[in-house]
């Protein structure tokens, strides 16, 4: 069995996070708006380095919704010196449909082409028959979706409880140990992505015990309720 290649350089320079960051799309997923079912995607951020991740919520694969979700990015973790991401010939396996969007939006766009030239961003497409080039973020994808099937399974949520829950995703995928974990290990704290993004990381609050009583607490109305108003 041959020897492993060494990592790229970006992969293993000491840098800030995000400063490298791979790029992909999974979904859709659906969320229930009154009574319509419609789709949402999300854009995976991840870095090079710290192999944190970042998510947003699309509501469409149009070019507007990918700058608009990559402006969000930049504001929270900063402007990448480089993005990777899939080519469009790596969508052979998917439909054509969304195949065709990701080529026609992201590759040959001249807009989001302009945009990122005009930040100083650097943007690479992984070779065609490599998906291993990609391996660090298709990685992470996978995770993301292991969370919402467990979360999720058959329900449908809001726009905004959506979100909530991407934002906890990406809290929990950000908690992970980067190093292996020793039993007999003294200290209590483990090397996690969050170390990386801020000087406090632990994350989340605790459930609330929601008072019944209170005026001001309006439960979410079941689909059965709603029948009965119909």
């Amino acid at each position: 069995m041959p020897n492993m290649a060494p990592f790229p350089r970006s992969r293993v320079s000491r840098n800030l996070p995000f400063q490298g960051t791979g790029l992909d799309y999974l979904g859709p997923v659906y969320v229930k708006d009154d009574t319509v079912m419609k789709k949402r995607w999300i854009c995976l951020f991840t870095c090079f380095v710290t192999r944190a991740i970042h998510l947003e919520i699309v509501n469409d694969m149009t070019t507007e919704e990918f700058i608009c979700a990559f402006r969000r990015f930049v504001s929270t973790r900063g402007t990448p010196s480089e993005v990777i991401s899939d080519n469009a010939s790596q969508f052979k396996l998917c439909s054509e449909t969304i195949k065709s969007v990701w080529e026609n939006t992201i590759i040959k766009n001249e807009i989001v082409q302009n945009y990122m030239s005009s930040c100083g961003i650097q943007w690479k497409f992984i070779t065609e028959l490599a998906p291993w080039m990609g391996g660090f973020y298709e990685r992470l994808v996978g995770l993301v979706k292991r969370c919402l099937r467990k979360t999720l399974r058959k329900r449908s949520v809001s726009d905004v409880q959506l979100l909530t829950l991407m934002k906890e995703i990406e809290a929990v995928i950000n908690s992970r140990p980067l190093v292996y974990v020793d039993e007999e290990l003294q200290s209590r704290t483990t090397l996690t992505p969050n170390h990386f993004l801020a000087i406090n990381s632990q994350n989340g609050i605790p459930d609330v015990d929601y008072d019944l009583k209170d005026p001001s607490y309006k439960t979410c109305e079941t689909s059965s309720e709603k029948l009965k108003k119909l």
